[in-house]
Formats: C-alpha cells, structure tokens, sequence
C-alpha cells in the first residue's frame, strides 16, 4: 500500500505542478462556462414561457441545465483525460526514468495502481470544477439533488473508465501524440461497442452488447437513477484496463 501512496503521490506533484494540467483545465472552465450559460437562458426562456401558458409545471433545471453541462462535462473529459495521461507511463518512458521505476522496490501491481490513482484524483478535481457550476445555481434557486448526485456519480466512475484506458494507452508507446491518439480511439470504441446490438442476429450476443452499452449506463444516472449492474460495468471497465497494463509493466520489467 505504501508503494502505491508514494507512486501516486509523486504523479500528482508532478501533474500539478505541470503547465500542461492548467491548461487543459482552464481549457475546460472555457467551454463548460459558455455552454452553462446557453442553458440557463434556455431554461428561463421555457421557464417564462410557461409561466405565461396559465402556470403549467415548468421546465425541470436537472434536464434543461444540468444533464447538458454534465453530458458536455462527459465529452470533453474524453479529450482532457487522454491528454493527461501521458503524464502517467509516456512522460516516464520519454524522460528515460522507467527503467529506474521498473528496478525499484515496488511490485508492478503498485506501480500500476499508483499511476492509476493519480490520474483518477487529477481527473476527478476537474470534474469536482464542473460541479461548481450546478452548485452556484443553489444560492438562487431550489432544485431536487437526488438525480445531480447520481449524475455525478455516474460522471465519477465513466471518468474512472476514461482514466484507466489511457493509462493502458500511456504504457505502450514513448510517443506523447501517438498515446493521445490511442487513448481517444480506444474511449470512443467503448461508447460504440454497445450500437452492435442493432447489428447482431444471435439474441445472446445482442444481450451481451446492449450490456455493454456505455450510453445506456450512463444516461441512468443522469435520471437520477443508481444502478449497481451499472456501478459493476463501469468498475469491471476499470479492472479489466488496470489488468492490461499491468501486464504490460510486467513485461517490460523482464526485457
């Protein structure tokens, strides 16, 4: 466990610490800001115009406003996380320090969840800014917190997913554009797996795709719904890519 605290923690000195990390975030405030905006006017325009209908239930904040930040939070996490992960294994490689990493007294395993863990906490503090955005809404307005939890939930462990392919990404290639590229081809398959449902003839296999439908898991939380088939998907995502890369740090520590 120690080992796994020291890697980690040398990874987010280095992430924070990095030029590249501020960037990126200031990149993503950027667009979640304009785009926040655009649905809070969107949400008092339905808003008003309900009001002058003869007071009708009005537009719910959660699907007007919050599910299109958190769905534009989930597609630029995609970018923003396989860019910072070749901070993880890349950067290593690059700087000529793995092979001290792989001769230290550490087990691949460690080395694998240590660098795992600081991309997840680096991921996870720019989806704690996005969730600025919804919780400045409260100093105005009253609004039902249990469907914005189980959004970021959802938000939390997809991230999760995003971090561990680009880790897995990250540790098999030196080349920083090349592990980027990776990252996102191997991202956007996972949100494409489940369409092949539609395509398959067998039933089994279309029951196996559907289940691996990213969109689907994801679009229940943001109803406000908790799924543990959901939180077992997203999680098994995580281990199986955390496996990989193990395997792959393994390797390279006999060659």
């Amino acid at each position: 466990m120690r080992g796994i605290l020291v890697i980690a923690g040398k990874d987010l000195r280095n992430l924070f610490m990095s030029p590249l990390f501020y960037g990126i975030a200031g990149l993503c405030a950027l667009a979640w800001t304009l785009v926040y905006f655009l649905g809070l006017e969107d949400f008092a325009r339905a808003s008003a115009m309900s009001a002058m209908q003869g007071g009708q239930e009005g537009a719910s904040i959660h699907f007007v406003v919050f599910a299109r930040h958190i769905s534009l939070v989930n597609l630029v996490m995609i970018f923003a996380v396989s860019a910072m992960s070749i901070r993880l294994f890349t950067e290593e490689k690059r700087g000529q320090t793995m092979p001290l990493l792989l001769t230290s007294p550490v087990t691949s395993t460690e080395i694998t969840l240590g660098k795992f863990l600081a991309g997840l906490v680096g991921a996870w503090a720019l989806v704690g800014v996005s969730f600025l955005y919804p919780l400045s809404i409260r100093v105005f307005a009253e609004f039902d917190w249990g469907p914005l939890i189980a959004s970021y939930i959802g938000l939390l462990l997809i991230t999760g997913c995003y971090v561990a392919i680009g880790m897995f990404a990250s540790c098999l290639t030196e080349s920083s554009v090349l592990s980027v590229v990776m990252s996102l081809i191997f991202n956007v398959l996972l949100w494409f797996i489940g369409a092949m449902s539609d395509a398959s003839q067998e039933p089994t296999m279309a029951k196996v795709f559907e289940h691996l439908n990213v969109g689907s898991h994801f679009v229940g939380f943001i109803k406000g719904g908790i799924s543990m088939a959901s939180v077992i998907f997203f999680l098994s995502v995580m281990g199986l890519m955390a496996f990989l890369t193990q395997r792959v740090v393994e390797s390279n520590r006999w060659r």
